[in-house]
């Protein structure tokens, strides 16, 4: 009788130990590195008939920090709803710019993600499983195109101008603004975008 006890015991263990093998994310991440913490509840766009992703199957989806993996999603299925959860870490209270990437299994291959700026903030939140934060395999603007109106003008130059002095206009798409991606307005954004403006 012992000996059957051990027996399915140790095929519990097996069974547990393969399927938290196959169950791997694709990207390394140690969450006992961070002290900090917040969450993300989002869904995943399909660019190509602009719905929700229901089946997560050959997708992972992670947030990072530059090209520090700060977090994996997890998906939560309920009430008809499919949505994900990612915690995402660091080692700061506030301030580190949030990104996002796609693994597609089929492909094997990473894409990027979008979505409106995520600052980190501890204990934050961002989204809820009513009404999640969206994530999009496309790019809903135009680099550069501060005010979307899909051309290059001195407008979108004052824009920029004005929102690195502190004062951004209410239409102001500061991720469309932050051409070199470091999270910030700055004087660098703006000259990148006065040469576009020169070359349209």
């Amino acid at each position: 009788m012992k000996t059957k006890r051990i027996k399915y015991l140790l095929t519990f263990v097996l069974t547990l130990w393969a399927s938290a093998l196959s169950a791997q994310s694709h990207w390394a991440f140690d969450y006992n590195q961070y002290q900090y913490q917040m969450t993300v509840w989002f869904v995943l766009q399909n660019d190509e008939v602009t719905l929700p992703v229901t089946d997560f199957n050959n997708y992972e989806v992670a947030a990072f920090v530059g090209d520090e993996c700060r977090g994996v999603g997890t998906v939560v299925t309920g009430g008809g709803n499919t949505v994900c959860q990612i915690i995402v870490r660091s080692n700061v209270t506030t301030g580190e710019k949030i990104t996002f990437k796609c693994y597609d299994k089929t492909a094997m291959e990473e894409k990027d993600l979008y979505g409106s700026a995520v600052d980190f903030s501890n204990l934050g939140q961002v989204g809820m499983p009513s009404n999640p934060y969206l994530l999009d395999f496309v790019r809903k603007y135009i680099p550069g195109d501060v005010d979307g109106d899909g051309e290059f003008t001195i407008n979108d130059v004052i824009m920029t101008i004005n929102a690195a002095l502190g004062n951004p206009s209410a239409n102001f798409n500061a991720d469309a603004a932050d051409m070199d991606g470091d999270g910030e307005i700055t004087i660098n954004d703006v000259i990148k975008i006065i040469n576009l403006v020169l070359q349209s």
